[in-house]
């Protein structure tokens, strides 16, 4: 009996890890740039019409500040912050630092800064980009849309999108925004773009607040899975959502997420990932029901 030469043993593993992560980027990258590309109601789900669903379906997975609050215990994110920046010192991605800038974005009025709220997708690009080289691409098209934003906040018309209130009472009443359709040859709005960045803020919001609730023990790729399926996937094709269920092979073991946010077993990582839960959650609503009212959550 012949037996396969090590070489040959060698191209196999690769292509056994490879294909994961090449699915994995294939998803993220859709996720991030092409949602959606028709209405909610017009999505396909296993073969079949999706049902029109009120307001947005990603509101269904309620994680409210109360049931967070529940797993959170004594501490606050002030000391959240603090011990990440000892224990994450050198660290590209320190968590800590994303939590304070999810934080500063809300003010005592209850509004979203916008300055903030970009300081804070920054943070969370270093930690897409610290869960592997995969997601670098990923972090590119996510800063384009920051970059979009930042644009406008920096223009001429910055003291309109001071605020992300600001901005759509702007770009509505200059009728900035398309409800129809994309215009091919224009700068997307800001009311669109981030859009599309406030849909993956919830699906990174669901998927760590399961790592943090779990037992320590449940694999990432079944928790981001069945995050997916409570947000994103609603707004996927049955393609897509077949690709995304080869693509989660590909996430990283709890152990190594615990690396990535700088603590060393799950009671402290349910503390750290739930006080960074709690900042997203706060700035998640308010977002949320601005473009409800606006009738903005299908925007092309």
């Amino acid at each position: 009996m012949s037996q396969s030469s090590p070489t040959h043993m060698g191209c196999h593993k690769i292509i056994r890890f490879a294909l994961p992560l090449l699915l994995i980027f294939i998803f993220l990258y859709v996720s991030i740039t092409r949602l959606p590309d028709t209405p909610l109601h017009e999505c396909i789900k296993d073969g079949k019409p999706c049902v029109k669903i009120e307001n947005d379906v990603i509101a269904n997975e309620d994680i409210s500040e109360k049931n967070v609050e529940s797993f959170k215990e004594e501490y606050t994110y002030q000391q959240v912050i603090e011990n990440s920046k000892k224990i994450c010192k050198g660290k590209n991605f320190q968590i800590g630092k994303m939590v304070q800038s999810f934080y500063d974005c809300v003010t005592n009025d209850n509004e979203i800064l916008l300055v903030h709220y970009l300081e804070g997708w920054r943070e969370l690009i270093k930690f897409m980009d610290s869960m592997g080289s995969v997601f670098g691409f990923i972090s590119h098209e996510t800063m384009t849309k920051i970059n979009i934003l930042q644009g406008y906040l920096d223009g001429e018309n910055g003291k309109s999108y001071k605020t992300i209130k600001s901005m759509i009472n702007y770009e509505l009443e200059n009728q900035v925004v398309n409800f129809k359709y994309l215009p091919s040859k224009q700068v997307p709005s800001g009311c669109r773009t981030l859009l599309r960045m406030h849909r993956a803020l919830k699906w990174l919001e669901v998927f760590l607040y399961k790592v943090g609730t779990s037992p320590g023990h449940d694999k990432t790729s079944e928790m981001c899975a069945e995050a997916y399926h409570k947000t994103l996937s609603h707004y996927h094709s049955w393609f897509i959502r077949q690709v995304a269920e080869v693509a989660f092979l590909a996430m990283p073991p709890v152990e190594d997420m615990y690396k990535i946010v700088c603590v060393k077993d799950h009671e402290e990582a349910k503390v750290v990932l739930l006080t960074t839960v709690d900042s997203i959650v706060k700035v998640y609503n308010i977002t949320q029901e601005l473009y409800t009212i606006n009738n903005m959550l299908d925007l092309p």
